[in-house]
Protein backbone atom coordinates (compact mmCIF):
# COMPACT_ATOMS: atom_id res chain seq x y z
CA UNK A 1 0.00 0.00 0.00
CA UNK A 2 2.83 2.42 0.87
CA UNK A 3 4.36 1.78 -2.59
CA UNK A 4 1.07 2.75 -4.27
CA UNK A 5 0.92 6.04 -2.33
CA UNK A 6 4.52 6.80 -3.19
CA UNK A 7 3.78 6.20 -6.86
CA UNK A 8 0.72 8.46 -6.74
CA UNK A 9 2.76 11.17 -4.98
CA UNK A 10 5.52 11.05 -7.65
CA UNK A 11 2.94 11.20 -10.46
CA UNK A 12 1.06 14.12 -8.89
CA UNK A 13 4.21 16.15 -8.18
CA UNK A 14 5.41 15.71 -11.74
CA UNK A 15 8.96 15.66 -12.97
CA UNK A 16 11.58 17.06 -10.64
CA UNK A 17 13.97 17.87 -13.49
CA UNK A 18 13.87 21.44 -14.77
CA UNK A 19 13.62 21.58 -18.56
CA UNK A 20 15.55 24.48 -20.11
CA UNK A 21 13.66 26.58 -22.63
CA UNK A 22 15.48 26.32 -25.97
CA UNK A 23 14.11 29.61 -27.28
CA UNK A 24 14.83 30.94 -30.76
CA UNK A 25 18.40 29.63 -30.87
CA UNK A 26 17.66 25.94 -30.38
CA UNK A 27 20.34 23.96 -28.56
CA UNK A 28 23.04 26.65 -28.72
CA UNK A 29 24.46 28.28 -25.60
CA UNK A 30 22.86 31.48 -24.38
CA UNK A 31 24.71 34.39 -22.83
CA UNK A 32 23.33 35.44 -19.43
CA UNK A 33 22.71 38.92 -20.90
CA UNK A 34 21.41 37.81 -24.31
CA UNK A 35 18.24 39.49 -25.57
CA UNK A 36 19.06 40.53 -29.13
CA UNK A 37 20.04 37.99 -31.79
CA UNK A 38 21.14 39.18 -35.23
CA UNK A 39 20.59 36.77 -38.14
CA UNK A 40 22.95 36.85 -41.14
CA UNK A 41 20.88 35.73 -44.14
CA UNK A 42 23.72 35.07 -46.62
CA UNK A 43 25.44 31.72 -45.86
CA UNK A 44 29.23 31.58 -45.47
CA UNK A 45 30.87 29.16 -47.93
CA UNK A 46 34.15 27.77 -46.59
CA UNK A 47 36.46 24.77 -46.91
CA UNK A 48 37.17 24.70 -43.18
CA UNK A 49 35.45 26.33 -40.23
CA UNK A 50 37.70 29.19 -39.17
CA UNK A 51 37.27 32.90 -38.93
CA UNK A 52 37.55 36.29 -37.31
CA UNK A 53 35.13 38.09 -34.99
CA UNK A 54 35.44 41.85 -34.42
CA UNK A 55 33.59 44.52 -32.47
CA UNK A 56 31.33 46.52 -34.81
CA UNK A 57 30.87 49.90 -33.18
CA UNK A 58 33.18 52.47 -31.61
CA UNK A 59 36.36 50.73 -30.50
CA UNK A 60 36.55 48.33 -33.45
CA UNK A 61 38.93 45.46 -33.05
CA UNK A 62 39.13 41.76 -32.33
CA UNK A 63 36.88 40.21 -29.69
CA UNK A 64 38.46 37.71 -27.32
CA UNK A 65 36.40 34.95 -25.70
CA UNK A 66 33.51 34.78 -28.18
CA UNK A 67 31.86 31.35 -28.09
CA UNK A 68 31.39 30.19 -31.68
CA UNK A 69 29.18 27.11 -32.09
CA UNK A 70 28.02 25.11 -35.09
CA UNK A 71 25.25 22.52 -35.26
CA UNK A 72 24.92 19.94 -38.01
CA UNK A 73 25.47 18.94 -40.68
CA UNK A 74 21.86 19.26 -41.75
CA UNK A 75 19.45 18.16 -39.03
CA UNK A 76 22.12 16.46 -36.91
CA UNK A 77 21.99 17.84 -33.37
CA UNK A 78 25.71 17.55 -32.59
CA UNK A 79 27.18 20.89 -31.53
CA UNK A 80 30.87 21.74 -31.95
CA UNK A 81 32.38 24.84 -30.38
CA UNK A 82 35.45 27.04 -30.37
CA UNK A 83 36.41 30.25 -28.58
CA UNK A 84 38.12 33.24 -30.15
CA UNK A 85 41.71 33.96 -29.13
CA UNK A 86 43.26 37.37 -28.31
CA UNK A 87 43.25 38.19 -32.04
CA UNK A 88 39.53 37.41 -32.45
CA UNK A 89 40.31 34.22 -34.39
CA UNK A 90 38.75 30.77 -34.03
CA UNK A 91 39.22 27.43 -35.77
CA UNK A 92 37.44 24.07 -35.69
CA UNK A 93 39.28 21.05 -36.98
CA UNK A 94 37.87 18.15 -38.99
CA UNK A 95 34.39 19.45 -39.72
CA UNK A 96 32.72 17.19 -42.33
CA UNK A 97 31.30 18.67 -45.52
CA UNK A 98 27.72 19.91 -45.21
CA UNK A 99 25.47 22.73 -44.09
CA UNK A 100 25.62 23.94 -40.49
CA UNK A 101 23.76 26.46 -38.35
CA UNK A 102 26.05 28.70 -36.30
CA UNK A 103 25.86 31.07 -33.36
CA UNK A 104 28.41 33.53 -31.97
CA UNK A 105 27.84 34.62 -28.36
CA UNK A 106 29.62 36.93 -25.92
CA UNK A 107 28.15 38.46 -22.78
CA UNK A 108 27.44 42.17 -23.32
CA UNK A 109 27.13 41.79 -27.11
CA UNK A 110 24.28 40.98 -29.48
CA UNK A 111 24.52 37.32 -30.54
CA UNK A 112 24.85 36.46 -34.25
CA UNK A 113 23.37 33.42 -36.01
CA UNK A 114 23.44 32.14 -39.57
CA UNK A 115 24.51 29.29 -41.84
CA UNK A 116 27.86 27.88 -42.92
CA UNK A 117 28.30 25.60 -45.94
CA UNK A 118 31.50 23.54 -45.75
CA UNK A 119 32.42 22.58 -49.31
CA UNK A 120 35.50 21.56 -51.30
CA UNK A 121 34.41 24.06 -53.98
CA UNK A 122 34.81 27.08 -51.66
CA UNK A 123 37.96 29.18 -52.16
CA UNK A 124 40.77 28.09 -49.80
CA UNK A 125 41.19 31.51 -48.20
CA UNK A 126 37.50 32.16 -47.48
CA UNK A 127 36.62 32.34 -43.79
CA UNK A 128 33.77 33.38 -41.52
CA UNK A 129 33.97 37.11 -40.72
CA UNK A 130 31.53 38.53 -38.17
CA UNK A 131 31.16 41.91 -36.53
CA UNK A 132 29.30 41.90 -33.21
CA UNK A 133 27.44 44.90 -31.81
CA UNK A 134 27.61 46.03 -28.22
CA UNK A 135 24.25 45.62 -26.53
CA UNK A 136 22.07 42.93 -25.11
Amino acid sequence: MKLAWLLILVISVGPLVKVQDKGPTGDFSKSPTEHIIIRIEQPFGVRSVRGLINREQGNEGPLTGVLFEIQGPGDEVKIRQATTDEHGRFRMGRVPLGTYKFKATLSGFQSVTGTIVVSKEAPKKDEVKIQMRVGV
